[in-house]
């Protein structure tokens, strides 16, 4: 049993139906009941999840289209002949079916709840394309239906055409010009006919069909005309014939495919209905709330979906943990009956797969029945007070309600005695605390606030009242109970001030006097505590933000940080570059200045020259503060280090003594321990990542795949017949990824030639500090053709 009139579930359902978009989906909105079994109701909710998502990410929503052709699939099992609305009402339903069916067949990996619905949906192409040949876009029938109905409506057309053009040969002959009241083209009883004076009509021969009101003119068939007439009117009855045989056909074709279309209409409804659903979830900014495993009922910033949004105030309602009875106490008007409300109508849209009008994180419970006695209920006709209303409905409720259910009563006890009036409702509270029901309460009574602070189970709460503007604030404050504040309203509406003092003195001459000044001083003592809590929680918040934007910024500096460093080595790397080549040249000089008799003189100071461009200092790259030198017992096969000189992360490949070899993007190279560096844990978890990838796919050459090439390092180069241009750009190559391999020793041959190629070759390897030192190779290996370079 649900109290949906009570808590005006009807209006969330009429409000559910404006956001169906046909007329099947919104009977079944109006149709909506709570259930109680969690596989439906969690069923329910996930299909409302993703229409949700469907609207707010897909462009094109799979929508529009259907009509309710219930009625039409009736009359043709009883073999009635359909009109032709009805006939094309079902083929534009049938196509909109066929865009939903598409849609959801791919879409099936987004949406797998709703493409279950579409998942078995009969195959309709044969009647489709029947009566595509049968309608054009408007649903008109077309000429081509049939070979009879073109022949006929061809019939026709050149029937009126002859007909038509010898009445304008008798309108427009100058003979009988005088007998026309007017030269015009009409029909009378569905035959063709010329408006005839009435003084004239023996002067004009044909048939009357017609006289006007006035008596002055005569609707004339011309004798001329009866035969094409006769000829139209056999044309058109054939015609009549014809398009009622083709809706015959076209029925009994609907007859026979009219289960496929009941079974695809229902389907189809079901997830327009749950589109609406997820319509009216965006309209009231509602969210999905958690289905509670036990009976615990957390609320976050719920909001009464019938109070317009700019007005409405959120509220927290908890229920069910720590006690099962919420006793809610406070000023009239101040917002206990639409929380008594707000808990039971969302419990019902949840119970409906519906979505909540609250905050993430929300929770319910499963009621079996939801009983409510809220508003006045007193009955003139029944001879009943509002006491006895009251009354009737709780004696009903206390009969039928059980633990898991849900019970909201609003005033208990009033409308009687206030002493018999809080007996009564402290026993009745105990009588649902026993059976243990959950409840909301709300009451003026002070019996039952003193009850619930020394009962377990039962927790008392107020709606806030501000002293300061006499006005209720409408939030709801679970943990202390609140006061009437009967006289500060009394005298905010403008009852007398000396009348509201009198009653004053004599409130305080009553024994629950002091129970409400003690009330009072706590609530505003709450009030306080939960602005300071609220503007603590602004700075938190405040602090937080302020935190991560250092952070981000710190980031950002660091970054940038390491950019110029790196930037400032790459700009010291290019100026040493061009001080050896500068370099290069001078001694070049120097050789033509020195005689050959200082040779020794001369090679002397040309290795100075080369020694201090050497040693110009250039600036290590920045250092990551995660990264730590490594020794030799902090290295293991396997393991992700950062290659200083190499300025590189690589991946070690073994351990021989001093020396680590190490596999840099497939390049292997051989480099002391203390060049090794720990790496950062994002560097690791990228190295590893890319080692997971799989590796793209080579082709084949003659010399072996590119995968082997790249991880092979040549010891010798052969440059012959190249430019010395050309030649420079090749050593240059061959010795980085020689040095990258680990290689101490390679060979350029050159050849002997004119010794120009050797010559600009060995002046280029004067210019590299990679190079330790060159010769000429040996007879065996080239002689002067070859020349065999060490490196450092």
């Amino acid at each position: 049993m649900f109290n949906e009139d009570v808590l005006d579930f009807i209006k969330i359902k009429e409000e559910l139906a404006h956001h169906c978009g046909s007329t099947i989906a919104k009977e079944m909105a109006l149709a909506l009941a709570p259930m109680t079994d969690r596989k439906q109701i969690q069923e329910a909710l996930d299909e409302t999840s993703e229409a949700l998502r469907s609207w707010q990410t897909e462009i094109e929503q799979p929508l529009g289209g259907t009509r309710d052709i219930r009625e039409s699939c009736k009359k043709s099992r009883k073999d009635f002949v359909l009109t032709r609305e009805a006939i094309w009402d079902v083929y534009i339903t049938i196509g909109a079916y066929k865009r939903m069916t598409k849609f959801f067949r791919t879409k099936y990996m987004e949406y797998p709840l709703l493409s279950l619905w579409m998942q078995d949906m009969p195959n309709m192409d044969r009647i489709e394309q029947r009566l595509k040949r049968v309608f054009d876009d408007k649903g008109e029938l077309l000429d081509t239906a049939s070979p009879k109905l073109a022949s006929l409506r061809n019939t026709i057309s050149k029937t009126r055409d002859r007909i038509k053009h010898d009445i304008q040969s008798i309108l427009h002959d100058k003979d009988n010009q005088k007998y026309f009241q007017e030269t015009i083209i009409t029909q009378r009883n569905n035959r063709y006919v010329i408006p005839v004076k009435q003084e004239y009509r023996q002067y004009f021969n044909g048939l009357i069909h017609d006289r006007s009101a006035t008596g002055q003119t005569l609707y004339i068939e011309p004798m001329r005309l009866v035969e094409l007439n006769n000829d139209l009117q056999e044309a058109l009855i054939g015609e009549e014939q014809e398009v009622l045989r083709i809706y015959k056909e076209l029925s009994a074709l609907i007859k026979q495919h009219s289960n496929d279309l009941m079974d695809a209409c229902e389907k189809v409804s079901h997830i327009e209905f749950v589109y609406g659903k997820a319509k009216l979830a965006i309209a009231q900014k509602a969210v999905q709330a958690t289905l509670s495993e036990g009976r615990d009922v957390l609320l976050m910033r719920a909001r009464h979906p019938l109070i317009p949004a700019n007005t409405v105030v959120p509220t927290d309602i908890r229920l069910g943990t720590d006690y099962r009875i919420l006793l809610i106490t406070g000023s009239n008007t101040g917002g206990k009956t639409v929380s008594l409300k707000t808990l039971g109508l969302l419990s019902l849209m949840n119970q409906s797969g519906l979505f909540i009008p609250a905050d993430h994180g929300s929770i319910l419970p499963i009621f079996h029945n939801i009983f409510a006695d809220i508003g006045d209920e007193q009955s003139i006709e029944a001879s009943l007070s509002t006491f006895s209303a009251h009354m009737t409905q709780v004696i009903s409720i206390i009969k039928h309600c059980g633990p898991n259910d849900l019970v909201l009563l609003d005033e208990l006890g009033s409308g009687t005695d206030p002493e018999e009036g809080s007996a009564l409702a402290v026993s009745i509270l105990e009588f649902f605390r026993q059976k243990g029901t959950l409840m909301m309460v709300s009451t003026h009574y002070n019996e039952l606030k003193n009850y619930a602070y020394h009962t377990a189970c039962i927790e008392n709460g107020h709606v806030e009242f501000d002293e300061r503007t006499l006005k209720p604030t409408y939030r709801l404050h679970i943990g202390v109970a609140g006061s009437s504040h009967a006289l500060s309203i009394a005298a905010r509406l403008g009852l007398p001030k000396d009348i509201v003092n009198r009653a004053r003195d004599y409130k305080s001459k009553f024994g629950s006097s002091e129970m409400e000044t003690v009330l009072s001083d706590l609530n505003e003592q709450l009030r306080k505590s939960s602005e300071r809590e609220r503007a603590l929680k602004k700075e938190l918040d405040e602090t937080r933000r302020m935190r991560g934007q250092l952070e981000k910024e710190k980031k950002q500096f660091n970054e940038k940080r390491k950019q110029i460093l790196a930037k400032a080595q790459a700009d010291a790397e290019a100026m040493k570059r061009s001080l050896r080549v500068e370099g290069e040249s001078i001694i070049k000089q120097l050789k033509s200045q020195f005689s050959e008799t200082n040779k020794d003189k001369r090679q002397s100071a040309i290795n100075e020259a080369r020694k201090g461009i050497s040693n110009v200092h250039v600036p290590d790259a920045p250092v990551d503060d995660e990264r730590n030198t490594l020794t030799i017992d902090a290295v293991a096969t396997g393991q992700v280090v950062y290659v200083t000189s190499l300025r590189s992360l690589g991946t070690v490949l073994s351990i021989k003594g001093n020396r680590v070899t190490v596999d840099i993007n497939g390049l292997s190279a051989t480099v002391k321990v203390s060049e090794l560096q720990s790496t950062t844990r994002e560097e690791s978890n990228k190295i590893q990542r890319d080692n997971l990838k799989p590796q793209p796919k080579t082709r084949k050459r003659a010399g072996g795949s590119a995968v082997q090439r790249q991880k092979e390092v040549r010891t010798e180069i052969n440059i012959l017949g190249q430019t010395v241009d050309e030649a420079v750009v090749s050593v240059g190559r061959f010795i980085d990824q020689a040095i990258l391999g680990g290689i101490n020793q390679v060979r350029i041959i050159h050849g002997k030639g004119t010794g120009a190629l050797r010559e600009g070759v060995h002046q280029y390897l004067r210019t590299l500090p990679q190079v330790a030192h060159f010769e000429t190779a040996g007879y065996d290996e080239g002689g002067a053709g070859a020349t065999n370079v060490v490196l450092k």
